[in-house]
């Protein structure tokens, strides 16, 4: 699944968008995700199961090593 991770100015995972799309226009309305300057985004893939995650510590940690193996990736 396609997740959107949101990182501060130190790396600290602040939270995560489900997809990569940051806006939508629907019926003439159109809204869009942002984030304050210094604020980083990471579109990366995730496992399927990150939304059925109920715990907030899971969740984090989770979002953590996607980003970590994001980066690693990064050439």
């Amino acid at each position: 699944m396609k997740m959107t991770i949101v990182t501060d100015v130190h790396g600290n995972v602040l939270g995560a968008v489900q997809g990569h799309k940051l806006s939508e226009n629907k019926d003439g309305v159109e809204a869009s995700v942002s984030f304050s300057p210094g604020h980083a985004t990471h579109m990366v893939e995730v496992d399927d199961d990150l939304t059925t995650v109920d715990d907030v510590d899971e969740f984090q940690q989770r979002l953590r090593r996607h980003l970590q193996q994001h980066q690693q990736q990064k050439p």
